[in-house]
């Protein structure tokens, strides 16, 4: 499987907005592999409003590999948004 960066490489010269289409023939004209071929074949068809955009909808080695790891991985990067002075405060387990 290829990388994010491979893929984005590939497609450098695509104007935004791009279809599915679009990104598969400015990878081919740049050269790209089989594999970012591949790659970018299983991105849903929609249009692209960035690169951004198609990094997170192509399919690269850096995808968890099931549910749970994304799943984890998720609450590793999620924030609050609740300010600390607006949680809730566990009760002390010492209080008896």
């Amino acid at each position: 499987m290829v990388t994010t960066d491979e893929v984005l490489s590939r497609i450098r010269d695509v104007t935004y907005p791009a279809g599915k289409d679009d990104l598969l023939a400015a990878a081919e004209a740049a050269g790209a592999s089989e594999e970012v071929l591949k790659a970018l074949r299983a991105v849903p068809v929609e249009d692209y409003a960035n690169a951004a955009e198609v990094a997170r909808s192509v399919p690269t080695e850096e995808e968890p590999t099931d549910a749970r790891t994304a799943a984890e991985q998720a609450r590793g990067q999620a924030t609050s948004h609740v300010a600390a002075g607006e949680r809730p405060v566990p009760p002390d387990p010492t209080d008896t």
